[in-house]
Formats: C-alpha cells, structure tokens, sequence
C-alpha cells in the first residue's frame, strides 16, 4: 500500500527520488515518464515517490485521487505527495518550493516532463530545476523527459478532455491507455426502465469532481457481482441531470437482480448516438433495442474471440463430433487397406543395413555399435510375417470399439496453452551531470 504524504507536513526519510508534475489524467505520456522512472530509482537505490495534486488544477478531474494512486501501484511507487492545489500553493516561488520539499524529504533526484512548470506564476521550469541540480551545493541530480506524441499531436490531459467533450471515448482510451471510466454507487431509481419501458437500469451516481463526458448513449463495459457485462448508458438524459450530482443509468444486457449501494465502474466503450425526445414509451423502447442490438453484436463477436482457444476443432470448423469421428474412420479404412495392399506386393526383405561408419575428430574411422543397435539389427534380420497384418475387418472392429468409448467419455474443450514468459532486462545507468544522455522516446506533460 503506498504512503501518503500531505506536502509541508509530512516526512519520509528514506532516500528518495520524487517526480514532478500533476498528473490528473495518466495518460500514456505519463506512463512513459513512470517507467523511466521507477529503473532510475532502481538502479540508484532510491525509493520512488509521485506528486499528485488532491484536487486538480482548479477543474474536474479525469480520474479521482484515489483512482490515480490505484494505478500507480504497478510502478513500484512507494509514497504519494499529496499537494492541495489552493491559493497558498500557487503563491509559493519556485525555490521555496523546492526548499520546502527538501525539508521534508530526504531527496536526491528529480524528473519531470519536459515542459513542466511550477511555482508563483509558472515562473519555474525544466531549466530552473536543471540549474538547481548544477548547484553541488544542493546535493541533488535532475532528469527531464521530452513530449510523447500520438498522431501529430502531443498526449495532454488537455486534449483527452477534449475529445471527451466531443464523444470520442475511443480515441481518448488510446491516449489515456485504458478505457475512460467512473465509479460510482449504483441507487434506487423512479424504476421507470423496468416497468414503463422493459428496459431496468442501473443509477450510478458518482463524484462531482469527475471530468463528463458529451451527452448521449454509449456502449459500456461494467462488471457487477464478479461477472462482466455489455450493455448501454445514457449520460445526461434524467430530466433532473444535475452536473453536480451526476447519475449514469445503465442497461446491462442479460442482467438482473439489485445490487444497491454497492460500487461499480462503468467503462465507456464507444457513442452511439445523441439524446432523443420520443413520443411515448413504445417509440423509447424500439430505438433502446436498435441501441442494445448493435452493442451486443460487437460483444458477441468480442467474446467469439477471447473464447476461440477453448473450442475443439470440430467446434471452430462447425461440424459435429460425430461427424469428425466417421470422416476419420473412412480415412483410416482407406489407408489400412492401402498399406496391406503395398506390403502384399512388396517381396521379404533379408538383407540388413550395416551401420555406417564415422570419422572421429583424430581422423580414424570408428563404427559405433551399441546395445540397442545390435537388437534393433537383429529384429530387421528377422524374416517379415505378413501374416500378421491385421484386416479391414479387424480395423473396422476396434474402431468400431473405439467409438463407443468416445462417445461415453465429454469431449474436452479447454485447452491448454504453453505459458509464457517475459524476461526484462534493465540497463544500469546513472544520471549525474546535465550531460547525461535521456532516454528516449521521451515523454512529459505540462502539469497536466
């Protein structure tokens, strides 16, 4: 569990090498940033810590504090420093900032992306952190990272935001590197899906520091109770929608029961479609159909492939069992029957191969004889009995035996696939001096 830290207050004594910056989204640039990171504190013996802001730069956050510390559990971070991003913070000057983080923390390194800004008027910058590091005086190094990129654009909290003002959760989940989700508690309803349309839904009501998305239906993901579902969401059509009080209604397909009070995470898959006014509940029904249809297509198809490694080749090609077993059994007829014919005409062979000769590494030939060899070369000096070749008659017998084994035994239709293995090889470096190459490819984000 990582340890949280409130900025000015708490303590951490271990030598520590801290990254800069807010961190509100998580995105795939933030990642990167993260992995060099946590080798950097590896291979300088230092624990890692990350500043979070608690409550993001003054708006709503793509993901809750708690969320964001969730995630950063696979970096090996060991403390968060918790930042209130309040008036007194943003008054603070860029050294005094750093002064007042040293006191506090037993540092030795900084990173931060490229274009990180901090301090009274944004006044401190990568530079600022660069020169600082300059100082022997001080004691500590610094590394920046550069920009990640997707398309033409750079990663930003700013521009996923964007695309989700727009509707376009999928492009967002390629830039955060996870679908876009909330959580939140599902709670009792007007029960105006189950009985006025057909449809039941799930209330989800969740925090009103979370970032919203446009207005509208979208696929969805969620697992409820263990089990995963598909299913359809609508955002902001309740006529008492209140941004401050969101609640998502959900439509999860094949399923029922009532799990109040409990916590969900909704995953936002793809839109489907604006907001409509229906002229009564029948219209509102028929377009809720059209809606679901189109969400469990894709999902069957979803789960087609995650389930193909578990069907039996008669499954994947569409026969029957049954019908496996006879096209094999007329094959092995057929070839049984062609070998007996071959070995009828062929004449008995007498004679024995000698073994062959092989030149040692000294130039000397030597024949190597063994046990096995001379009894593998007495059986073939033994005159063949072809009398001992079974019929098609006989072949067809114990097939027929053999089906009647099968049949009582469940066909199998799991399979076990080799496991694998990753092997990941880190190359010591150390970071000292401003003419320390950076590692690429390089990532940073704006305090975003």
């Amino acid at each position: 569990m990582l340890e949280i830290i409130n900025y000015g207050e708490g303590e951490y004594d271990f030598p520590c090498l801290l990254v800069l910056g807010c961190f509100d989204g998580l995105h795939i640039g933030h990642a990167e940033l993260l992995k060099k990171a946590k080798l950097q504190a590896k291979i300088n013996g230092l624990d890692l810590g990350v500043m979070l802001f608690a409550d993001g730069k003054g708006g709503k956050q793509l993901f809750s504090f708690d969320e964001r510390v969730a995630l950063l559990e696979q970096y090996n971070v060991k403390f968060v420093l918790k930042v209130n991003f309040d008036d007194e913070f943003k008054k603070i000057k860029p050294l005094d900032f750093l002064a007042c983080l040293e006191e506090k923390l037993n540092l030795k390194a900084y990173m931060s992306g490229k274009d990180f800004r901090f301090g009274n008027g944004k006044k401190g910058k990568a530079s600022t952190l660069k020169s600082y590091a300059d100082d022997e005086e001080n004691s500590v190094w610094y590394m920046s990272v550069k920009d990640v990129t997707y398309g033409d654009e750079k990663v930003s909290t700013t521009r996923i935001k964007e695309l989700l003002e727009k509707g376009e959760v999928k492009l967002a989940a390629d830039l955060l590197g996870r679908n876009y989700s909330v959580s939140g508690t599902v709670i009792h309803g007007a029960d105006r899906g189950g009985k006025i349309i057909g449809y039941p839904t799930l209330n989800v009501r969740y925090g009103e520091d979370k970032y919203p998305v446009k207005h509208g239906v979208y696929k969805v993901k969620c697992a409820v109770g263990g089990v995963e579902y598909f299913g359809i969401a609508n955002y902001g059509a309740r006529p008492t929608f209140d941004e401050n009080d969101p609640v998502l209604e959900v439509y999860l397909d094949n399923f029922s029961g009532e799990h109040y009070d409990e916590t969900v995470t909704v995953e936002f898959l793809d839109y489907i479609r604006d907001i409509q006014k229906f002229e009564n509940a029948e219209a509102l029904a028929a377009q809720l159909s059209k809606d679901i249809l189109c969400v469990t297509d894709g999902a069957s198809a979803e789960l087609a492939v995650a389930n193909a490694d578990e069907q039996t080749p008669a499954q994947l090609s569409g026969q029957s069992v049954d019908d496996d077993f006879e096209t094999e059994l007329s094959e092995t007829v057929e070839e049984v029957s062609e070998t007996q014919t071959e070995l009828a005409e062929e004449p008995v062979a007498n004679e024995t191969e000698q073994p062959a000769e092989t030149e040692t590494e000294t130039g000397q030939p030597t024949t190597i004889e063994t046990e096995e060899q001379v009894e593998t070369v007495t059986e073939e000096t033994e005159t063949e009995d072809n009398s001992d070749i079974p019929t098609v008659q006989a072949i067809l017998e114990e097939v027929s035996e053999t089906q009647t084994e099968l049949a009582e035994q469940p066909v199998a239709n799991e399979t076990e696939q080799p496991a694998e293995t990753e092997t990941e090889t880190e190359q010591p470096t150390t970071i000292e001096t401003e003419e320390q190459p950076e590692i690429q490819p390089e990532s940073g984000e704006n305090n975003d």
